[in-house]
């Protein structure tokens, strides 16, 4: 027996039932059918994860992360907004603030006066990340537990997420933040002119906008993980698309101000909590990408790490 012919005679029978009698002919003059092919396991994708995006899926998995954030945490955020907003309207100055009161502190108690603006301006240092630390643990201690559990938490447990890890992202936040606030006192159009106003204001602008950038995956990292900073941060934004986080950062640097010079104060501060828990939210899913891009990752095992005690 031919061992080649009784192996094509076993084969003959499923093939030319799946061939379609009226389908095209091949060279060799004969009617053959394409079996089905499973899919590869990679294209059947992965079960969906409430915050963390898909591989592959670009700008429309972080997207749609997005979306359920704010729409699956709408309670939760808005609370976030109002806790931050009178710490963003009443208690951060402005840092030409502390140099304007000089002169009145110099009147009110002479010498002694003087000796009261080192603290001033150590006062404003302090203060002046708090914003930024509100929208971020806030975000992130409402938000991951929601994802990880489906249950949104009370305000003892997410304080309980986030309480031992505040201080070294205040220190973090305010440092860049004051960073981003000197620039546009020190960079003036009193001092270049005023045909660089409104280049100089672009360009403060996204310098500003490349901080919150930076400092939105630097909170992340230093909240989730331990003992984790800059270089970390920096190595997840090369790692993963930026672009929507980028975008909420433009918000957050320029918008404000634009509001503050068409309407005043009060909208201005209204304006910069909205685009600061947007901020917050974008920073968190680019975050999730970020690491799901390293490796397997889900919103349960970033709560576990959030949950882990900081060992000192």
């Amino acid at each position: 027996m031919d061992q080649g012919r009784d192996v094509m005679h076993v084969i003959e029978g499923p093939v030319v039932d799946r061939a379609d009698p009226l389908g095209p002919v091949d060279e060799a003059g004969s009617r053959t059918a394409e079996l089905p092919v499973p899919a590869p396991a990679a294209a059947l994708g992965e079960p969906a994860d409430r915050l963390v995006p898909r591989p592959g899926s670009g700008l429309r998995g972080w997207a749609g992360r997005v979306r359920w954030v704010i729409t699956g945490n709408g309670v939760p955020l808005l609370l976030v907004a109002a806790l931050t907003a009178l710490p963003a309207h009443f208690f951060v100055g402005r840092v030409d603030d502390t140099v304007v009161a000089a002169p009145a502190l110099l009147d009110l108690l002479g010498g002694f006066g003087l000796l009261l603006l080192p603290l001033m301006w150590v006062a404003y240092f302090i203060v002046s990340g708090l914003p930024l630390v509100l929208f971020l643990a806030g975000t992130v201690g409402t938000v991951l537990p929601t994802a990880a559990d489906g249950a949104r938490p009370g305000v003892g447990a997410v304080w309980r997420l986030v309480a031992y890890r505040l201080r070294p992202l205040w220190l973090w936040l305010a440092g860049f933040n004051v960073v981003a606030q000197v620039l546009p006192q020190l960079l003036t159009t009193d001092r270049l002119g005023p045909r660089v106003a409104v280049p100089l204001a672009i360009v403060l602008t996204g310098v500003s906008a490349a901080v919150l950038t930076f400092v939105g995956l630097l909170g992340c990292v230093v909240l989730i993980e331990r003992r984790h900073g800059p270089a970390r941060a920096l190595h997840l934004l090369s790692i993963t698309p930026t672009a929507g986080l980028v975008v909420s950062s433009l918000a957050f640097a320029g918008l404000p101000r634009l509001a503050k010079t068409a309407w005043g104060a009060v909208p201005s501060s209204a304006v910069a909590v909205v685009c600061g828990v947007l901020w917050a939210v974008t920073a968190l899913v680019t975050y999730a990408q970020a690491r799901r891009g390293e490796g397997p990752v889900t919103s349960g095992s970033l709560r576990r790490e959030l949950a882990t005690p900081e060992i000192d």
